[in-house]
C-alpha cells in the first residue's frame, strides 16, 4: 500500500508539472501569435484609411472581411492567453475604485449594435445609488461583455436584460435572455474549459468554449461566484455576485 501510495503521489506530481508546462507553453504561444496578428490588423486599417493610396470598392470589401476575421481570431487568441495565464497563476488583478453603473453602460454601448442587428431589446435595470466598487474594472467589464455577448448570440427574438443590485456589501449582477435555454445536464459543465452546451444550434454558433470558464475564474478571483438558471426554450439567466470592495484577490486553489 505504501508503494502504491508513493507511485500515485509521484504520478500526481508529474501530471501537475505537465499541466503547468502546458499552460506556460500556451501563454507564451498566444503572446507570440498576437504580435504578428496585431501588425496585420494595423496594416489593414492603414490600407482602408487610404494611407497608401486610393482603395477600389471591390478591394475594400475584401479588406473589411480580412479585418473582421482577424479581429475574431484575435478574440480567440486572447481567450486562450487569459485561460493559460490563469492556469499558470500569472494573472493578477488590478484593484482600483470603479463604478459598476459605468461598467454596465460601457458594455451595453459596445454590444448595442449586435442586439439591434438581431432586433433584440437591450434593457438595463440598475438599483438606485449603487455604491462605489473596488476591483479590476477592466476584467469585470470582460466578464459582463462575455455574458451579454453570449446572451445576444444565443437569442433570436425578444430581449436581453442586465440587472444590478447591491445589498450588505455585495453586488448581484444578472444577465437574462429569452433565448434557447440550457439543458440541466449542460448547466453543470458549461463553466469548464472548452465546454459548450451540447446542442446542434449551439455548436453552429462556434466559439472556443472558454468564455464562461474565464468568467468563472475572474469572478472567483474577486472572491465571488457565478451560476446559471435556465430551462430549454425558456431562456437563461446568468448570475454573479462579488464583494463591493475587493481588497485582495483570491489565489487559485
Amino acid at each position: 500500500n505504501a508503494r502504491l501510495y508513493e507511485q500515485l503521489e509521484h504520478q500526481g506530481r508529474a501530471l501537475a508539472e505537465a499541466s503547468q508546462h502546458k499552460s506556460q507553453f500556451l501563454a507564451n504561444m498566444s503572446h507570440e501569435l498576437r504580435t504578428p496578428l496585431n501588425a496585420i490588423l494595423g496594416y489593414t486599417e492603414l490600407i482602408l484609411d487610404e494611407i497608401y493610396g486610393e482603395v477600389p470598392e471591390s478591394l475594400r470589401d475584401v479588406l473589411e472581411r480580412v479585418q473582421q476575421s482577424g479581429r475574431h481570431l484575435l478574440d480567440l487568441i486572447n481567450d486562450v492567453l487569459d485561460i493559460s495565464k490563469m492556469e499558470a497563476g500569472q494573472l493578477t488583478l488590478s484593484l482600483n475604485d470603479y463604478s459598476m453603473a459605468e461598467v454596465v453602460y460601457t458594455v451595453s454601448t459596445a454590444v448595442e449594435s449586435l442586439a439591434t442587428e438581431k432586433g433584440l431589446a437591450l434593457k438595463i435595470a440598475l438599483a438606485p445609488e449603487l455604491p462605489q466598487g473596488k476591483g479590476d474594472e477592466r476584467r469585470l467589464a470582460q466578464v459582463l461583455l462575455n455574458l451579454v455577448g453570449s446572451a445576444i448570440k444565443f437569442t433570436e427574438a425578444g430581449e436581453v436584460q442586465i440587472q444590478v443590485t447591491a445589498t450588505d456589501g455585495v453586488f448581484t449582477v444578472a444577465v437574462a435572455d429569452t433565448g434557447l435555454g440550457i439543458a440541466e445536464a449542460d448547466q453543470q459543465t458549461i463553466f469548464e474549459e472548452f465546454q459548450q452546451a451540447d446542442s446542434s444550434s449551439t455548436r453552429l454558433k462556434g466559439g472556443t468554449g472558454l468564455g464562461l470558464a474565464i468568467v468563472k475564474r475572474i469572478v472567483e478571483m474577486h472572491n465571488g461566484r457565478v451560476w446559471v438558471e435556465s430551462s430549454l426554450g425558456k431562456g437563461s439567466t446568468f448570475w454573479f455576485t462579488l464583494p463591493v470592495r475587493v481588497e485582495q484577490q483570491k489565489e487559485a486553489a
